[in-house]
């Protein structure tokens, strides 16, 4: 009986013991694994962030940009002296009110566009209403008026986002909007009246990154100084207006107490940081913003998934059959051995037999050590190990096939620093004094030159082998980034890509308009810029709906594309509105280019449904206005506003023409 117990307790320790040796071996493995998983997650979740940040912050400042542009109109700062003598403004309201109807058309971001007088009333509204024009509403008592009509010229007053109605396909809706005013002042210092726009929120929030493609499993954050969601769309049960700090409070802990940061929650990691459009002031020829208390700033974040042990089993199932065929070995081995010396105890008479079980045994190892060595050399990273002169003393074959070599190229014959392109050699330099100083470990990301003539960006991780003192050799974790470098390249290209039309946005066109007056003020070339406007777009809209507008929009791009050269720049401005800049052309080259393009678009109709049009084919027509780019104007703007202008000549002519600006 003494003898049965005695060997229980034996078995249990030699189950437990290897059990945890195999643990204790494995788990630095997965360890890096996850860490160099969690750290990719993170530069993902970091690069949206910033891009969420820069998108957010243009299309503010482009708003406030658009208000006090408006507000500087000699039109409105008329009418406005004309009612504050005491005139009823009759001769100037009529057109006031149609361009800003217009401008309300073009700008497509604003649910209203509403001017008030001195006393808080309503003169004229465009946008959400239809003509006429009522007038009598009263704004004295609200929080807009009274944040305005204390602020200097080219000051804006910015509403927390809230709740408020937008005309959408003609009918009204309620949805998140933020208010942006400005008082409107005479070229005599006088003050006149305050000019308020009204922003679609939800217009707004649908152009961020997150929203265009932000990838499976990704979400945004975004809140306000008191925790109140602020996206329109639903995000883990909260909706628009909900408070964040009384759902999740632990999480607006963290949010609220520093700037910027990092929360690991169950699944996830939230990447986030404070944007506050206060500091917009002081980059922009905005004199000063005013918000409401507690509504600045706002906090935005992306949420990611969170890497686990179980995600990264999950991914490669041979990895599961694999650990649990080790350990089930080291527990097999832990036992046999009891049973070896149990038997040698107690059963003498069969050493044979235990000499037959010590030579299965040495199988099994022998087919361990030989599972274990391919598991270094098929590895999905590489490894390697250097001598202290940074010479390759071992390296696995998924790093060799890398690099396009064989072992015994490489092997005690090539320095590991001569794979490292000359860009990046000094990042792998001082990681590699790093593991041979005290600290025996360093880190860096280089690019690699295979054998082929590719650039393999990776991340390699090192650290020492030292026996009583000496450093031995360096072993090194080399895992591959060409995902990731993909993954950033892709959002980088999405963030200057218009959707529909797969034609440049805005963002490219000041980037690249830059570059563009940069080499013709260097190299004294023309430069000249076409601005499109699709005719009657909105009428077309209203009758056949916007997925007829949709095609028209993606034909004209196909069409616009044909009749340009290769490094001609197309880019859409958002609705029907469009630029064109062409580098080394004259005016009158471009004269001609938009008289092609114009003739090119009315005689191209548009294949559509016979249901919608009988004869399958939707003609169009655009307006063009041409202007040349002065090569030393601080940017494009001068050059746009002067195209504009011969855009409105060739609307006014008729439509269907080109006018190039002879002001």
């Amino acid at each position: 009986m003494r003898r049965l117990k005695s060997l229980s307790v034996r078995l249990v320790i030699a189950t437990i013991v290897p059990l945890l040796l195999v643990t204790v071996m494995l788990y630095p493995i997965f360890r890096t694994h996850l860490e160099t998983r969690l750290d990719s997650s993170r530069q993902s979740a970091t690069t949206l962030l910033n891009a969420e940040h820069d998108a957010l912050l243009h299309d503010m400042n482009e708003s406030f940009n658009q208000v006090l542009a408006v507000a500087d109109l000699p039109i409105l700062r008329r009418h406005l002296r004309n009612v504050l003598a005491g005139d009823e403004g009759e001769a100037t309201l009529d057109p006031l009110a149609a361009m800003l109807e217009t401008l309300a058309t073009h700008f497509g971001r604003y649910t209203r566009l509403v001017l008030i007088d001195m006393t808080g009333e309503e003169l004229l509204e465009a946008g959400s209403r239809l003509l006429p024009y009522p007038t009598g509403i009263r704004y004295a008592q609200s929080g807009v008026f009274r944040g305005t009509e204390r602020l200097p010229p080219r000051g804006l007053y910015v509403s927390a986002p809230r709740l408020g109605e937008s005309r959408r396909e003609g009918k009204l809706v309620t949805t998140a909007v933020i208010d942006i005013a400005t008082p409107v002042f005479g070229q005599d210092g006088q003050r006149l009246g305050m000019l308020l726009f009204t922003l679609d929120w939800h217009y707004l929030t649908a152009s961020l990154p997150h929203a265009i493609d932000s990838g499976e499993g990704v979400r945004a954050v975004m809140v306000d100084d008191q925790g109140r969601w602020l996206l329109p769309n639903t995000e883990a049960g909260l909706r628009f207006g909900d408070s964040l700090a009384e759902r999740y409070p632990h999480v607006w802990h963290d949010l609220s107490s520093q700037p910027q940061g990092e929360i690991l929650l169950d699944d996830d990691l939230l990447q986030f940081r404070t944007q506050d459009i206060r500091a917009a002031a002081e980059s922009n020829k905005v004199g000063m913003i005013v918000t409401p208390s507690a509504s600045q700033p706002w906090r935005l974040g992306i949420v990611v998934p969170r890497p686990s042990l179980a995600g990264l089993l999950a991914e490669n199932p041979w990895q599961i059959a694999v650990l649990a065929l080790i350990y089930l070995l080291s527990v097999i081995v832990g036992v046999l051995w009891v049973l070896s010396l149990h038997r040698q105890r107690y059963l003498r008479r069969q050493a044979m037999g235990f000499s037959r079980e010590a030579q299965h045994l040495a199988r099994e190892s022998r087919q361990y050590a030989s599972e274990v060595q391919d598991l270094y050399e098929n590895a999905p990273c590489g490894y390697h190990s250097l001598d202290r002169d940074g010479r390759i003393v071992k390296i696995n074959r998924t790093e060799l096939e890398w690099l396009g070599y064989r072992a015994d190229e490489v092997i005690d014959k090539w320095h590991y620093r001569d794979f490292v392109t000359t860009d990046t050699r000094e990042a792998f330099d001082n990681a590699f004094q790093g593991v041979l100083s005290a600290g025996q470990e360093g880190a860096a990301e280089c690019v690699l030159m295979c054998r082929d003539g590719t650039r393999l960006p990776v991340v390699i991780q090192a650290t020492a082998q030292v026996i009583e003192g000496q450093f031995q050799y360096s072993r090194a974790t080399v895992f591959d980034l060409s995902e990731r470098k993909q993954l950033e390249a892709r959002l980088a290209e999405q963030a200057m890509v218009d959707p529909l039309t797969g034609l440049w946005n805005r963002r490219y066109l000041k980037n690249q308009a830059a570059k563009e007056m940069a080499r013709a003020c260097r190299s004294g070339t023309s430069l000249s810029l076409i601005i499109i406007d699709l005719d009657y777009f909105k009428r077309l809209n209203d009758t056949h709906g916007h997925d007829v507008g949709d095609l028209v929009l993606q034909s004209f791009a196909d069409t616009a594309r044909a009749q340009l050269r290769e490094g001609d720049t197309l880019c859409r401005m958002g609705g029907e509105e469009f630029i064109v800049l062409l580098p080394d052309t004259a005016p009158e080259q471009a004269m001609q280019v938009a008289e092609r393009l114009r003739l090119a678009l009315s005689t191209t109709p548009v294949e559509i449904e016979t249901d919608v049009v009988a004869t399958g084919r939707l003609a169009y027509t655009a307006s063009l206005g041409v202007a040349r780019v002065a090569p030393d104007e601080a940017s494009l703007e001068p050059a746009i506003k002067r195209a504009d202008e011969g855009l409105y000549a060739a609307k006014n002519a008729g439509r269907n023409c080109v006018h190039w600006y002879a002001g």
